[in-house]
């Protein structure tokens, strides 16, 4: 699917970066994203055969008023040409290469229950300051962790949960 999608990708990245606006877009992308992921009935219609792509491309500005032209441009073509299914896909492509243009590393924190807005500042301000780059989470709630944080950012590990302390422990107690 990359290879259906990398052209796309990399023209609206191009284009943002032509514009000067690679921030802007990126947040409203990720707005998108979020769309796509939290609404199943979306995707669904916008990947029927039975609705026309005219219909298709009047959804996306009911949906999204005020929709960055670009973008819209974007998925106007791919809707156009049949391409529904790699709209998402191409728009996660867009992502990743805005966030290398704008030195954004993607970490993964998985804790045993929710993490205050608080302690998410806290995390981002840490790794943000011992990786010199700018770093946005992505929060998960693993509850076997009984405690601490699991942390996976720029193909780092960081394990600090009590599931690790005590397999750790038992290891040396065997």
């Amino acid at each position: 699917m990359a290879v259906m999608t990398k052209p796309y990708s990399a023209a609206l990245f191009e284009l943002a970066v032509e514009r000067g606006n690679p921030d802007a877009l990126y947040r409203e992308v990720l707005t998108v994203l979020g769309v796509f992921r939290d609404e199943r009935e979306f995707v669904a219609l916008l990947l029927s055969p039975r609705i026309p792509s005219d219909e298709k491309e009047a959804l996306i500005y009911k949906i999204f008023p005020g929709i960055n032209s670009d973008l819209a441009g974007l998925m106007s073509i791919m809707l156009k040409n049949g391409r529904e299914a790699y709209i998402e896909p191409a728009l996660m492509g867009f992502i990743e290469l805005a966030r290398e243009h704008m030195g954004i590393v993607k970490a993964r924190v998985y804790s045993a229950v929710a993490l205050t807005e608080e302690q998410s500042a806290g995390i981002v301000s840490k790794l943000s300051a011992g990786m010199g780059k700018r770093v946005e989470i992505e929060e998960f709630v693993d509850p076997s962790l009984i405690g601490g944080l699991l942390i996976k950012a720029g193909g780092k590990l960081i394990d600090s949960t009590i599931k690790k302390h005590l397999r750790s422990f038992a290891k040396r107690m065997a």
